[in-house]
């Protein structure tokens, strides 16, 4: 990767994707500034530079893949390169104003990521409250309690709870969740010597599929996991993700791609811990 780049992260630099994109900066200093966006499809429409690549997360322990991450990378006429990786915990926070008793609350608010990754606590410990995707980011969920009258709460970090003036009620209520972030960017960078792999194809049910996998682990590359939605064309048709672990050389991948013109490179990085 080069220096100098731009992360850009959901929401402010206390959200989740503020956490991640913290510790994304940490592993790959190439990234020097953070940009913060309200929304997920203002992020990745990268217009007038704004940001060189964007971290969001691709998998999370509770609850899989994330399909709309994953969904922008797999379709045959994406332009999209995942060009860094990271593992983050999550450690959510039931947020609330200074005073609130856990009785008096009706009303939770959160995104998709916190929210997913906490439902069993909250089932067990908020059944009869109202669960409420912003659908923005935690940062418009630590305003919206803020702004309340007690009885709303919100799942978010620590450092929100700091941000808001916000009490933490309870902490990783998520129960020790973890998420796997990609870092994406509408430019290719693609390391001479990765040690992580990405690649987006269709494929039916021939076992060309199972081949590609079986040619990248005779190059070095185990498989780690699959993603896939349907072509919406044709049964049995799907667009998937693959994301494999290893050692070797990119000229080894792109040999292996050859054979396989229905598919293509999405990333080729060396991950770091």
């Amino acid at each position: 990767m080069r220096t100098g780049m731009k992360l850009g992260a959901l929401g402010g630099p206390n959200t989740f994707g503020g956490d991640a994109a913290r510790q994304i900066r940490e592993l790959y200093p190439e990234f020097t500034e953070a940009v913060f966006f309200p929304t997920v499809d203002e992020a990745f429409t990268f217009s007038d530079g704004a940001a060189d690549a964007v971290v969001a997360p691709q998998q999370m322990a509770r609850t899989g893949c994330h399909p709309g991450i994953q969904g922008l990378v797999a379709p045959p006429g994406s332009k999209l390169y995942v060009i860094a990786e990271a593992i983050h915990a999550y450690h959510c926070s039931l947020l609330v104003k200074p005073g609130t008793r856990l009785e008096q609350i009706t009303r939770v608010v959160g995104h998709t990521g916190s929210l997913s990754q906490s439902q069993d606590w909250l089932k067990k410990n908020l059944a009869k409250a109202e669960i409420v995707n912003l659908h923005t980011s935690t940062l418009g969920a630590a305003q919206a309690v803020k702004e309340g009258d007690g009885s709303t709460a919100s799942v978010g970090t620590p450092g929100m709870g700091a941000q808001f003036g916000l009490k933490e009620l309870a902490k990783d209520i998520d129960g020790g969740s973890v998420g796997s972030y990609w870092v994406i960017s509408p430019e290719p960078m693609f390391s001479d010597s990765p040690t992580r792999l990405v690649v987006a194809g269709r494929f039916q049910g021939d076992g060309a599929l199972g081949e590609l996998i079986v040619s990248f682990s005779q190059q070095g590359f185990a498989l780690q996991t699959i993603y896939g939605q349907a072509s919406g064309e044709t049964l049995f048709e799907y667009d998937y993700v693959v994301r494999l672990s290893g050692v070797g050389s990119l000229a080894a991948v792109q040999s292996v791609l050859e054979r396989f013109t229905n598919a293509r490179l999405v990333g080729a990085f060396e991950y770091r811990e």
